[in-house]
């Protein structure tokens, strides 16, 4: 929960999302991501595994301490035949015996094996983090997509409504002009068609609206009939520079990290081998209590009270050829390992590359559909007044009008691809979750 608290207050400080009055935010939307989403409570769970993991004594570096104690009791018939020819016989004797014992065993020296297991402990958990992280990652990237798809589809569906207004206007008219005469039959079917279009057109953007509502609830894990209201503005960070976002994937792209974390793990994996070629020392001590009485045997009563130490030294000579495989083995998956490292980053590179592109180009034509619709509501405007003054028929009304959604449309469409883009330049640079947060 702190790394998600962390996050959501990098994302919070550093502007990224803005804000309204009445509507939910980006922000509050990440938030409530970062606290419902159980991909991210998964990756969460097995940081948390991964950090209480993380100890000495699962490293092998601390001793072993165990406490044992028995007591038991016998009752058996015994026939016993000496060298001097006695003959005893005992019915029914009895034995009572009692142990007790503290046993510490701690080893000393392994190869360097327990500081490697120390390291790989760290490794894995440093893993784990970075892999909550990337799923952080996408959750915020994903939040951030379908909230800024949700605001473009609204405003496809204000054009929708204006068209349908529009039509609906037409048809009103046309009908006026039939009844009074001065207008034909076929232009008010024409405005009619037109008009039942626009409304087809305006219900179908409805369902497309409310089922990206579904799947932006289901992101936040809440009911997903809770109705979403968003902010009406995709703001666009124009100031993105390919080697600035180059720099950020190399020093904290989480896949990029992984990839590193795998190298070092198979680094490891081969020093842990080489450990087992090293002899092994323990110190092995104990404080011990025992006791047995017994009706039969040399001794009726016999107590034991006392410290007992010593070493024990262990070195393998020979084992079958197994630790030189185990070896080979351990080697050509560091070399492996090498190799995706270098696979995974330079499919980075390609994907900020083609990405970096599409945000350079959907850019470009952000700027070029938003001056080009300044011609298209000049051309609209001249057009009705031409209408209204019957200069022009209802299909080259209809003509014009279709002329300015599509313009519109354009806009909308290359606003939300650069949105997206930018998006993905910050989830692949690992921007989006800000500086790598360590849990404690």
């Amino acid at each position: 929960m702190k790394l998600r608290i962390a996050i959501a207050a990098f994302l919070i400080t550093q502007g990224i999302l803005s804000m309204a009055q009445d509507t939910l935010k980006l922000n509050d939307a990440i938030v409530l991501a970062l606290q419902n989403n159980y991909s991210i409570s998964l990756a969460e769970n097995t940081a948390k595994i991964s950090g209480i993991t993380n100890s000495p004594g699962n490293a092998g570096m601390l001793p072993k301490v165990d406490l044992n104690a028995t007591r038991s009791f016998a009752l058996n018939n015994s026939h016993a035949e000496y060298f001097d020819g006695r003959v005893r016989d005992v019915p029914n004797a009895k034995s009572n015996i009692q142990n007790a014992g503290i046993q510490l065993s701690w080893t000393i020296f392994d190869g360097l094996n327990m500081f490697i297991q120390r390291d790989k402990l760290n490794e894995l958990q440093q893993l784990s983090n970075t892999q909550l992280r990337g799923v952080v990652e996408n959750t915020v990237a994903q939040v951030s997509r379908i909230y800024f798809d949700i605001v473009v589809q609204h405003e496809i569906l204000d054009l929708y409504h204006e068209a349908l207004q529009i039509s609906t206007q037409r048809k009103k008219f046309a009908k006026a002009r039939f009844d009074l005469g001065g207008g034909s039959e076929l232009t008010f079917l024409q405005a009619t068609v037109d008009m039942n279009a626009d409304s087809a057109n305006y219900m179908k953007q409805l369902s497309v609206i409310k089922n990206l509502k579904s799947d932006f609830n289901l992101i936040l894990c809440r009911d997903l009939v809770t109705n979403v209201l968003v902010e009406k503005n995709i703001p666009v960070n124009e100031t993105l520079i390919y080697e600035e976002l180059w720099n950020k994937v190399q020093e904290q792209s989480p896949d990029l990290l992984e990839a590193r974390s795998a190298i070092n793990l198979a680094n490891l994996t081969t020093k842990e081998i080489k450990s087992v070629q090293l002899p092994r020392l323990s110190i092995n001590t104990a404080y011990s209590y025992n006791k047995s009485q017994t009706d039969v045997g040399t001794f009726t009563s016999n107590r034991n009270l006392g410290f007992s130490a010593g070493l024990t030294l262990n070195y393998n000579l020979f084992n079958g050829f197994t630790n030189n495989q185990k070896l080979k083995i351990a080697r050509i998956r560091e070399e492996s390992a090498v190799q995706d490292a270098e696979l995974q980053k330079l499919t980075l590179e390609t994907n900020l590359q083609q990405v970096y592109t599409d945000f350079q180009t959907n850019l470009k034509l952000v700027r070029f559909e938003k001056a080009n619709i300044q011609f298209a509501h000049l051309n609209w405007n001249i057009t009705q007044e031409k209408y209204k003054l019957g200069a022009l028929n209802d299909i080259e009304l209809r003509e014009t009008q279709k002329k300015l959604m599509d313009a519109e449309n354009r806009l909308l469409v290359s606003l939300y691809q650069c949105k997206s883009a930018e998006i993905e330049l910050l989830r692949i640079s690992g921007q989006l979750s800000g500086p790598v947060v360590q849990e404690k």
